[in-house]
């Protein structure tokens, strides 16, 4: 399975996308007390449709700095190498997203934090350029989105730039296309109802504030039941 996450922070406990660093200790070492094992992009993606193991990959979407300040301290100690899709055109920035106010709190990663962490194995994948629903904007937008996103990744880290995610989890046949075309080697939607799994529309785990302890342990059995069976 994968998990998707957003903020990892002691700040705010009523944004739904913030998990504190207390509870996300929890669940990580919840997930090592199981046994499951904990994969990158690439493999994970080559087991999928072959294997059964218990498998999980740690998400994260937008490219926060606290998933440098919090997020990654945590993983590191469990040994864990995740992937941050970015909101390219807002890295290295003070543009915030509108339910945030305070720049030193809320702001996003910037490069050379970016090229800390990809040299201490973390990978980054493309959210777009600005976020936006790529189903409501025309055909040649959605291109620029999409692939001018994933060659300014690469310029900056010195990398190949494989993996995407939809903002909003919108997309349609046509933005699928789009992707394939420009080069990723995957994608990721969190879960739909009678969604469709390809390379293109994995499906992962939204994992929210209000998930107590029983909700996160139900969302992480049933997703596992449902991609064994």
């Amino acid at each position: 399975m994968i998990l998707c996450y957003h903020r990892i922070n002691p700040w705010y406990k009523k944004d739904a996308i913030t998990v504190s660093p207390t509870k996300f200790h929890k669940q990580i070492n919840y997930l090592f007390s199981k046994n499951f094992k904990f994969l990158i992009m690439d493999k994970y993606i080559e087991d999928f449709f072959i294997s059964n193991d218990k498998k999980v990959v740690i998400s994260f979407d937008d490219g926060y700095a606290d998933n440098l300040w919090f997020a990654f301290e945590i993983l590191k100690e469990f040994g864990i190498s995740p992937i941050i899709y970015l909101t390219v055109s807002y890295i290295g920035t003070n543009i915030l997203f509108p339910r945030y106010k305070e720049i030193l709190k809320d702001r996003f990663l910037n490069w050379k934090e970016v090229s800390e962490m990809v040299n201490n194995g973390v990978e980054f994948g493309s959210h777009t350029l600005t976020h936006p629903d790529l189903t409501k904007i025309d055909k040649k937008q959605a291109e620029k989105e999409i692939i001018e996103s994933k060659k300014i990744i690469e310029d900056k880290i010195g990398k190949e730039t494989k993996f995407f995610c939809y903002p909003y989890g919108n997309f349609n046949s046509e933005i699928i296309e789009i992707v394939q075309k420009a080069g990723y080697k995957g994608a990721v939607v969190n879960r739909k109802k009678n969604m469709e799994i390809t390379k293109f529309t994995l499906p992962r785990i939204g994992i929210y504030s209000h998930n107590n302890n029983f909700i996160y342990r139900v969302k992480i059995w049933r997703e596992y039941i449902k991609e064994k069976f």
